[in-house]
């Protein structure tokens, strides 16, 4: 059993020892059916791996965000600068037109709002798999807190989310940055954010340090 600090030191990745090419593009999936293959590769660019992904799924628990009071206004313009957008299925349905060729990952967990002050406590399923079919949908979304109270459920939801899109062909998203201290996960994260750029781009500075 690896414990928290023992772990550390332990970790050997044989950076040098390339992996076996499983006929892939997308590390770990080369055993995976068609269908989850198919999704992924809408997901991510099978020439670059990379992607763009259009988030706008928090709002739901914190009402409406400076900005984002029009959805249909400020984020369905900016659906032909990225790959995939990430919602609510409640968001896709109101302010995305069907027309739209983006792939659509979906928000698929609920959490308690930002009146609570451990918003992990609140975590559970908020659309399950067939939700996601129904939404045409090439992956779900699950949010996940480690280290806050509400841990073991959260990880729960993921595994079992996990193990259902297995049986549809649907790959579980989960995106993090990490870090030693809140800090450095969250400067991170806004490095990475910053290799992206568009036109007119700007970005959130405060997320992250709110709550």
């Amino acid at each position: 059993m690896a414990d928290a600090v023992g772990n550390k030191a332990a970790k050997d990745y044989h950076i040098g020892t390339p992996t076996p090419d499983q006929g892939f593009f997308a590390k770990g999936l080369g055993h995976t059916d068609w269908g989850m293959k198919n999704r992924i590769s809408r997901l991510f660019s099978p020439e670059t791996g990379n992607t763009v992904m259009l988030a706008f799924d928090h709002g739901y628990i914190m009402g409406a965000t400076a900005g984002l009071e029009r959805m249909d206004v400020t984020i369905a313009p900016l659906c032909r600068y990225a790959d995939v957008l990430m919602a609510t299925r409640g968001a896709i349905r109101s302010c995305i037109p069907p027309t739209v060729h983006n792939a659509i990952c979906l928000r698929a967990t609920h959490d308690a709002s930002v009146l609570i002050d451990d918003m992990s406590t609140g975590n559970g399923v908020g659309a399950d798999m067939e939700a996601a079919i129904r939404m045409n949908a090439s992956a779900v979304a699950i949010q996940c807190f480690i280290g806050g109270a509400g841990e073991a459920r959260s990880l729960e939801t993921l595994c079992r989310a996990v193990d259902a899109g297995e049986r549809y062909g649907i790959p579980v998203l989960g995106v993090t940055a990490v870090g030693d201290t809140l800090a450095s996960a969250i400067d991170s994260a806004y490095r990475s954010a910053s290799h992206v750029s568009f036109q007119d781009m700007h970005f959130r500075t405060d997320i992250g340090r709110t709550f």
